[in-house]
């Protein structure tokens, strides 16, 4: 490189005109920007990167007690008919059904605790089978008749 060329500035490229899709999205990603930098920058915001709409938050738990109910109200309903008292499956229903009447709260909570262990449970049975295709072993049909 000569002197001549070391002095010059590199001459910058022009970049393609966007179509209105683009500067949609060029808009609503500096708009994104800005808004992170004055959440990064208030200090008492303490969740996550975006807070929580109250309506959101009230809808979410709104939602949780009234699946939580009506899954307890399902599996009531399908109770077997003729279970002893000591029917570890009716213990189990009868038990829940008390814990509706006094702690919907905690109900919520046991219940999604329990949905987590059961879906821990099943993904651990799922990582322990074989990644290729069982083989079925057929039986040959003996000759004796």
């Amino acid at each position: 490189m000569n002197a001549a060329q070391r002095g010059r500035e590199p001459v910058a490229k022009k970049a393609p005109a966007l179509s209105p899709l683009g500067e949609l999205n060029a808009h609503i990603a500096q708009a994104s920007r800005q808004a992170r930098a004055k959440l990064s920058a208030n200090a008492a915001h303490s969740g996550g990167p975006w807070p929580e709409l109250r309506s959101a938050a009230r809808f979410r738990e709104t939602w949780l007690r009234i699946s939580a109910e009506e899954e307890v109200t399902q599996a009531v309903e399908r109770a077997p008919d003729n279970a002893g008292p000591l029917n570890s499956h009716m213990l189990v229903l009868r038990t829940l059904g008390l814990m509706q009447k006094l702690s919907p709260d905690y109900l919520r909570r046991f219940l999604s605790h329990a949905e987590t262990l059961l879906w821990l449970d099943q993904a651990g049975v799922r990582m322990k089978l074989p990644s290729g295709k069982a083989k079925v072993v057929r039986q040959k049909p003996s000759l004796k008749g």
